[in-house]
C-alpha cells in the first residue's frame, strides 16, 4: 500500500514537472502586433444577472464602456432574469434568450448560441467576458489586425485574480496565472493550438468561425467543447498579452463547486477532442483525481521515495506559486496552509459528480 502511494506522489509531480519544464520552454513565445487598433470588435457579456452577481456584474460593464467608449457592447441574459429591469433603465444593449430557446442547450453555452444566431457577423470579432472579468489593457486590439491577416481565429488572455472575500482562495487562484504562463502558454502560443482548451474570460472569436461551430451542443464547460471543435479543424489561435483580471470565489465551497463544474464538464466532453487533446486532457483529469497524494500535507508518504528527486522541480514550483501568491495577499499567516491547497483542489472533482445542473457561484 505504502508503495502505491509513493507511485501515486511520484506521478503526480512528475507530471507537475513536465508542465513546468513546458512553461519554461514557452517563455520563448512572444505574440505580435499591429500599429493600428482593430475597429471591428464587439464586446459580449454573458451573465445570468442574478442578485448573487449584481455588484461584479455592474463593475465589470462600467469598466468595459468606460475603457473601450468606442465599441459596442451586447449584454446577453435569459428571459426572466432579475437585473434586466436595471440593465434597461441603464440603458445597456440586451439580448433576450427566450424560455422556450433550445432547451437541450445549458447555462451560458445556450446563451452564447442565441447570440449567435442573433447577432454575430463574418467580419467581427466578439470578445466574451463574464461577469466578474476587468480587462487591464487594450494589447489584444493590436494583435487582432495582426493575427487576422495570417488567419488566426480565436484568442485568450492571461488571467490573474483579484480579492474577493475569501483570502484562501485568492491565493489558491494564482495557478490559474501561473497555468496560464506556462501550459496554456505552450499550447496556444508556441503550438498555436487550444490542447487544454479555452478560458471564457475574453475569450474574442472571429464572427465567421462561431457562426461555422457554433455552441450548439449541450454542456456546462462550453468553452472546452467549442475548444475540441477548433482543434478538430486545424484553425490557429495565439494567446495574448492582454490581462484580465478575476474575481477569486468567495468561500472555500464556491472554489470546490467551480473546480468541481470544471472537471464534470471535461470529464463529459472529452470524448469529442481529437486523439492528440484527448490524451493530453486525460492526463490532466487524472492528475486531478489523483493529486491529493501528492500533497505536501502529506509528505512523509513519499519524501523518501528514491526516485523522487526526478519529479522535485514540480514540487518547488507548488510552493514557488503559492508563496508568490501570499506576497500579493499580504498574507504571511497563510504560508501555515499552504500544504493542504493540494488536498482542497482534488477534493472539487468529487463536488463536481455531486453537481446536477449548472452552477454559477456568488461572486458580489
Amino acid at each position: 500500500m505504502l508503495e502505491l502511494l509513493e507511485f501515486l506522489s511520484f506521478f503526480v509531480w512528475s507530471v507537475f514537472t513536465i508542465l513546468v519544464l513546458m512553461g519554461i520552454i514557452a517563455q520563448i513565445y512572444r505574440p505580435k502586433k499591429s500599429t493600428i487598433k482593430a475597429k471591428n470588435v464587439v464586446f459580449v457579456v454573458v451573465s445570468i444577472a442574478k442578485e448573487t452577481v449584481r455588484n461584479a456584474l455592474f463593475e465589470t460593464l462600467n469598466h468595459v464602456v468606460t475603457n473601450f467608449p468606442n465599441y459596442r457592447v451586447w449584454v446577453v441574459v435569459d428571459e426572466g432574469a432579475e437585473l434586466i429591469p436595471e440593465l434597461k433603465l441603464r440603458g445597456y444593449d440586451l439580448i433576450i434568450v427566450p424560455k422556450e430557446y433550445r432547451r437541450d442547450l445549458i447555462g451560458k453555452g445556450r446563451a452564447i448560441n442565441y447570440f449567435i444566431e442573433s447577432v454575430v457577423e463574418d467580419d467581427k470579432w466578439y470578445a466574451f467576458i463574464d461577469d466578474d472579468n476587468l480587462i487591464l489593457d487594450d494589447s489584444f486590439l493590436y494583435e487582432i489586425p495582426y493575427y487576422e491577416k495570417l488567419g488566426y481565429v480565436a484568442m485568450n488572455p492571461i488571467l490573474v485574480p483579484r480579492r474577493g472575500k475569501s483570502t484562501v482562495t485568492y491565493i489558491m487562484d494564482f495557478i490559474r496565472y501561473f497555468e496560464d504562463v506556462s501550459v496554456f502558454r505552450f499550447f496556444m502560443g508556441l503550438l498555436k493550438k487550444p490542447l487544454v482548451g479555452f478560458h471564457g474570460e475574453l475569450l474574442t472569436v472571429k464572427g465567421s468561425i462561431l457562426q461555422e461551430i457554433k455552441y450548439d451542443k449541450p454542456s456546462i464547460t462550453e468553452d472546452f467543447r467549442f475548444a475540441c471543435e477548433v482543434v478538430r479543424k486545424g484553425y490557429k489561435v495565439w494567446q495574448s498579452t492582454t490581462i484580465v483580471s478575476i474575481k477569486s470565489p468567495n468561500s472555500i465551497l464556491d472554489l470546490l463547486k467551480q473546480r468541481g463544474r470544471w472537471f464534470k464538464g471535461v470529464v463529459c466532453d472529452v470524448r469529442n477532442a481529437p486523439t492528440i487533446m484527448k490524451i493530453i486532457v486525460l492526463l490532466r483529469l487524472a492528475v486531478w483525481i489523483v493529486g491529493v497524494f501528492g500533497s505536501w500535507a502529506l509528505v512523509p508518504l513519499w519524501i523518501f521515495y528514491k526516485p523522487f528527486f526526478y519529479a522535485l522541480p514540480g514540487g518547488i514550483a507548488y510552493w514557488l506559486i503559492y508563496l508568490y501568491g501570499v506576497s500579493k495577499a499580504h498574507s504571511p499567516s497563510i504560508v501555515a496552509i499552504i500544504p493542504v491547497f493540494g488536498i482542497i483542489e482534488s477534493m472539487s472533482w468529487l463536488f463536481g459528480l455531486r453537481q446536477k445542473s449548472f452552477v454559477v457561484i456568488d461572486k458580489n
